[in-house]
């Protein structure tokens, strides 16, 4: 099982949900396609609350190669243009992750989480093994924590992108962790960072073997 992550940038003004207008209607389209895919399980989209104009979309899929296989069908390329009149630029920043626990509704529907925080950690390809398996046991302790002590937490998933990346803060490119966590309002997450227990547990998230991080928040709709 595989989730692909893509961050796509919209021409401004437009209203994606509006299923009357041309841009709702393209929206459509594109998820009508995506369903029909062997190997698709479900997907969720919303634009990212910090840079409206940018729509993120999350897909589960039963492996990767299954959307390798659609990337590689005769239909994808007609799809792919179909979407081009709402886009600002390129489609960017497509990756895969292994997100735990599988699947990630909990911390991506919006029905349970109304929005959600994506946190990309980034670190050197060059990691060691033991260094990932401390990372990892240190997120699953941070979970842990935000489901004891954060109010408004709804729900948590993540795991390592399989792709490398880019990101300015890295030379060359980097290893990433995506975390995502489903809170019930942007302003929830906020508070939280004000807690003792924040403050007594960030260190867990980022460890010196860290070299960057981003963090966003999305309103994901489950389609």
């Amino acid at each position: 099982m595989a989730t692909e992550i893509v961050d796509i940038p919209l021409q401004p003004g437009l209203d994606i949900n509006d299923a009357k207008s041309s841009a709702g209607k393209i929206l459509q389209e594109f998820f009508g396609v995506i369903r029909d895919q062997d190997g698709y399980q479900r997907a969720y989209h919303g634009r990212q609350v910090e840079k409206p104009n940018v729509w993120q979309v999350v897909i589960d899929w039963d492996s990767i190669d299954a959307h390798k296989k659609f990337m590689s069908s005769p239909i994808y390329g007609p799809f792919v243009k179909n979407m081009m009149p709402i886009v600002d630029g390129e489609m960017k920043s497509m990756r895969h992750a292994h997100l735990s626990p599988h699947p990630p509704s909990a911390a991506l529907s919006g029905t349970t989480a109304p929005v959600t925080e994506m946190i990309n950690h980034y670190f050197s390809t060059n990691i060691s093994q033991s260094e990932q398996s401390s990372f990892e046991s240190s997120m699953k302790q941070f979970s842990q924590v935000l489901e004891q002590k954060a109010e408004g937490f709804k729900g948590f998933a993540a795991g390592w992108v399989v792709e490398e990346v880019e990101h300015e803060g890295v030379e060359g490119k980097a290893k990433c962790w995506l975390s995502c966590i489903g809170w019930q309002s942007v302003e929830a997450h906020m508070a939280f960072r004000e807690t003792k227990d924040f403050k007594d547990n960030v260190h867990l998230i980022r460890p010196d073997s860290m070299k960057a991080i981003t963090v966003h928040h999305t309103e994901f709709t489950a389609v």
